[in-house]
């Protein structure tokens, strides 16, 4: 009997681990902080955080905050955004990211002020976004600026990746010269680095009170070249937003977009160094589509890990063997692309027309 009891058991314990996902074994307990002041900052980044977005450029990216909308014709809202000018100084194509490629949107226009390095970037969508007011640009009021007061610097540094990476700090010094104009600037602790250019600077209170900029990388003393640390640019917003509010249509520039296939593509040497090889057909020949822009024609019909093997009846072996198609693209060109497909266990040829748009 006792044989019988302890092989019982042990079946009992082996169906419980095999059936154990229909068994609540662990409870979601939600977070409550401890602290008052903890928690405040908690739902202010909660808070504001929709409204903070990636400036995708054909050079990098930045950051930026949507500020304003308006109607613009029927079923569709134009966006501004907030960003450096330094961002979309000659960079090319533009589109606005939220954390999730098949979301961006592309940018229609957009005006700068390089002398305070600001730029306000439009956007037109039949999505209902997040918008941040920010007092003394929409509402002409002055925002205080106090040091010590605690700041919150959210952008992307670096690698879309880390879509809004939050950084903290303190206001150090209210006012600080920048590109040689008095008071432009505030300085603070709270980290930047690359790619939180255009983003915003947070108080507690969730105010926008700056723009981030700069930081300052390396301090020259006798001892040599030191890393300098919490040496951080925003510019003011009570400084820049006269500028924004003198932004009329006439000051934007649209911008110009190219006749592209909407395909990001990676070579199969290269993608298969960090990729299984299972995606891919034995002994590929071609190109991998690795990214799709949600703004052109390819995303209906191609698919991410797409091998593409011929471009027109052309072989595909390499990136330039589609460069070499597309030189003197027209808007209205029409390309054929056949791809090897995984389909189950097996992979498939198709071919797909597409219009450059």
């Amino acid at each position: 009997m006792r044989k019988k009891g302890i092989l019982s058991l042990v079946f009992v314990l082996l169906g419980l681990l095999l059936t154990g996902c229909s068994i609540p074994i662990r409870a979601e307990i939600p977070y409550t902080s401890p602290s008052t002041y903890e928690q405040d900052r908690i739902t202010m980044i909660a808070t504001v955080e929709p409204s903070v977005i990636v400036v995708k450029t054909d050079t990098g990216h930045g950051s930026g905050i949507i500020f304003k909308s308006e109607p613009y014709g029927e079923g569709q809202t134009r966006y501004y955004a907030l960003t450096n000018h330094h961002v979309v100084e000659d960079g090319g194509e533009m589109k606005i990211h939220f954390g999730n490629p098949d979301l961006d949107i592309a940018v229609y226009d957009y005006a700068s002020y390089a002398a305070y390095d600001i730029a306000v970037v439009r956007f037109i969508t039949n999505r209902t976004l997040r918008v941040h007011n920010i007092a003394p640009i929409n509402d002409n009021t002055i925002t205080e600026i106090v040091k010590g007061q605690d700041v919150y610097a959210i952008g992307t540094p670096e690698d879309i990746k880390r879509f809004n990476y939050v950084t903290q700090g303190i206001v150090s010094l209210t006012s600080y010269p920048y590109n040689s104009i008095e008071g432009l600037a505030i300085m603070h602790d709270a980290e930047l680095n690359p790619g939180n250019s255009g983003g915003p600077l947070f108080n507690l209170k969730g105010e926008v009170i700056g723009i981030n900029v700069a930081k300052v990388p390396t301090i020259t003393t006798k001892d040599g070249i030191l890393a300098a640390e919490g040496l951080n640019y925003s510019l003011s917003i009570n400084k820049i937003a006269p500028i924004i509010r003198g932004f009329t249509d006439a000051s934007f520039t649209v911008v110009v977009r190219r006749p592209r296939l909407g395909v990001t593509v990676q070579d199969v040497d290269v993608f298969l160094q960090e990729n299984a090889a299972s995606l891919l057909p034995p002994n590929p020949v071609g190109v991998v589509v690795i990214g799709l822009d949600p703004t052109r024609n390819a995303k209906d019909v191609i698919q991410i890990y797409d091998l593409i093997i011929k471009m027109d009846g052309v072989n595909v072996a390499s990136i330039s063997d589609i460069g070499a198609r597309l030189e003197g693209a027209q808007f209205g060109d029409v390309h054929s692309i056949t791809v090897m497909r995984k389909v189950g266990d097996t992979f498939q040829e198709f071919t797909f027309n597409i219009t450059l748009s």
